[in-house]
């Protein structure tokens, strides 16, 4: 009954569903290894409630893991020209001018996971708050410049499914927003901070920009 109900589904509709299976496994799969280690291995060693970990740190921490994973998945593919032709749906192999675009997509890519988690790293290291924040402040000053050049090289493919992630994301990110704000205001919700609404908004924005890469054939 299932199998039959997948085959009807889009192509792209079934790479997202299997991406977010797998995803799913990934993150249970992980959390039985930290529980592993936590527990049995190294019963001594902090947990995430012993390091005063939210849950949108948790969170952060999985979206950035998500995004270093795709981009090591881009470079590695990268290495080989058919392959990268492959994966991006090209005729053939992929020329030496659109291997460097990617490379420089994937590097922004996992730069943004980096720097996603450094926050939550300041804060655990105990070090200067002002510090902390200038340097997260160059690196996204540096983060955005990189980005702008990613843009302006793309083809009109890529921008478009740019443009098209980010209308969806605000969209769907403002109706969520709403929602737990009237919730929280009519006093059924907690209230939440700004870094537990960012971290839900990274984590919308990697599955919508997941699914319309798919459906456009360039994941």
């Amino acid at each position: 009954m299932s199998n039959r109900l997948f085959s009807t589904w889009p192509g792209w509709a079934r790479k997202v569903a299997k991406m977010v299976v797998f995803g799913l496994f990934g993150v249970v799969f992980g959390y039985g290894v930290g529980w592993l280690l936590t527990a049995k291995i190294f019963p001594g060693a902090p947990s995430p409630s012993d390091l005063s970990l939210r849950w949108s740190d948790v969170l952060a921490g999985l979206v950035a893991f998500g995004l270093v994973f795709g981009a090591a998945s881009v470079l590695i593919a990268s290495l080989d020209a058919r392959r990268m032709g492959q994966m991006y749906g090209l005729e053939g192999a992929a020329s030496p001018s659109e291997i460097a675009q990617a490379r420089l997509q994937a590097f922004v890519m996992g730069f943004s996971g980096f720097i996603l988690v450094l926050p939550v790293v300041f804060s655990l290291a105990g070090g200067s708050p002002v510090l902390g924040v200038g340097i997260i402040g160059l690196l996204l000053v540096l983060h955005t410049l990189m980005n702008f050049k990613v843009y302006r090289q793309a083809d009109e493919l890529l921008r478009r499914a740019v443009l098209e992630t980010a209308t969806a994301t605000f969209f769907l990110g403002q109706g969520l927003l709403f929602a737990w704000a009237v919730a929280e205001r009519l006093g059924v919700a907690p209230p939440i901070t700004a870094w537990d609404i960012y971290a839900v908004l990274m984590t919308l924005y990697l599955a919508v920009s997941v699914t319309v890469s798919v459906r456009r054939g360039l994941a």
